[in-house]
């Protein structure tokens, strides 16, 4: 088991770089080709169009192929899409191939979190966690990277060595299925099978507790991209700092999330996921609100680290509560709820975007403090949830009385 939790983190590693490398290498790859910013928007949201039918088609593709062929297939995906790319094809070309590396990404992130959940019954909050990690670390680590390749004058290296890991993720996954393919089975008991989908998918207590779970990770990401995107121009704006400078919130940002990452998974099995979702979300709500007032650079990194902290369990703590609210069926939530996620980080960041080009920051901050009230109410909300397979039961009995 503890070989299987290490793959996928290495998985989730691989994710983590493939998410940042485009939006690292933007500037380089804009001005080689000559383009513009808004072309550099139509490459980023043609890799997320590719991450979210990805998303949506994997509980289909590994119902058909299985868990094991479907993440081969994907890492020789993103590797294809990177070894075009990186030899600097024309700009449709391009355009065409990253949609393989969104893909594939997509793929992993919902299929490695359905695994993790169904295998690792004892302290899975600890080992999702643990995933949350390795992937904060290839998404801070890699512009890092990407930064002394470009002023090396190498940054198509980028390209070849996220190439060459996904190359050697496959071969080191080709080893470990073959020896322990039984840990990737799907499993799902004979008491699952006797819940029928038409119990699960029809009906207004089952519709409203999906959606109300989808709303929280829309909401979410929403909230955590708009951060990750906008605080060093929020900083600008506010604080009048350079530039430079500014740039060091993000890192002090998912710093401060791969550190909570780390023990997030001990407190949720300590105190519960609900409390522990409740205290987060309502403690991100307050430094947000503390953020309003700030007027110094060290209050400000003060505020945004414990952001970082705060939130850096949301994701993957929610997920498994998630879950258990809908046993046997995995995949399928998993599937919408990293699909809802990734809408939600594109939507919201669109929208605070427009926000503070169009109003003030004041009005963008208040409008992230409401995001945050607002995945408050939902996680109260999803409290008061009882699991589908119970709310089934209990309905028949009613009916029997």
């Amino acid at each position: 088991m503890k070989r299987l939790i290490w793959i996928c983190c290495c998985f989730y590693l691989l994710i983590g770089i493939t998410s940042v490398v485009i939006a690292a290498l933007l500037p380089e790859l804009l001005s080689h080709y000559g383009r513009n910013y808004a072309d550099g928007g139509n490459l980023i949201f043609a890799q997320f169009c590719g991450f979210l039918l990805g998303v949506l088609t994997q509980p289909l593709l590994s119902k058909k192929f299985g868990r094991s062929r479907m993440l081969s297939f994907t890492l020789w995906f993103i590797f294809a899409g990177f070894i075009v790319i990186a030899i600097l094809p024309p700009w449709t070309i391009v355009l065409c191939f990253i949609p393989l590396v969104g893909f594939g990404s997509g793929i992993i992130e919902s299929t490695i979190g359905a695994m993790i959940i169904d295998a690792v019954k004892d302290r899975t909050a600890v080992a999702l966690s643990r995933l949350e990690v390795f992937y904060g670390v290839g998404a801070l680590s890699m512009p890092i990277i990407i930064s002394i390749l470009i002023a090396s004058g190498y940054w198509k290296i980028s390209f070849y060595a996220t190439c060459l890991f996904a190359l050697l993720l496959a071969w080191a996954w080709s080893r470990f299925t073959s020896t322990h393919g039984h840990l990737l089975v799907n499993k799902k008991n004979i008491e699952t099978h006797t819940i029928e989908a038409s119990t699960i998918n029809r009906g207004f207590v089952p519709l409203a507790m999906v959606s109300t779970c989808i709303l929280l990770f829309f909401v979410y990401v929403g909230l955590e991209m708009s951060l990750v995107n906008f605080l060093p121009s929020i900083l600008l704006e506010t604080m009048k700092l350079d530039a430079a400078f500014a740039a060091l919130s993000v890192s002090f940002y998912w710093g401060a999330m791969i550190v909570g990452r780390l023990v997030c998974g001990l407190l949720a099995e300590k105190f519960g996921y609900p409390r522990y979702l409740l205290w987060s979300t309502l403690g991100t709500f307050i430094v947000l609100i503390c953020f309003l007032f700030v007027t110094t650079a060290w209050a400000a990194f003060a505020v945004i680290t414990l952001m970082g902290l705060l939130m850096s369990g949301l994701f993957a703590i929610a997920l498994i509560y998630s879950n258990s609210l809908f046993p046997g069926r995995t995949e399928q939530t998993t599937s919408k709820l990293i699909a809802a996620s990734g809408l939600g980080g594109a939507c919201m960041s669109w929208l605070t975007g427009r926000f503070m080009e169009q109003t003030s920051i004041t009005f963008t901050l208040y409008f992230l403090v409401g995001l945050s009230a607002l995945m408050v109410l939902l996680i109260v909300i999803m409290m008061r949830m009882r699991p589908v397979q119970a709310t089934a039961a209990a309905s028949t009995a009613e009916s029997l009385s």
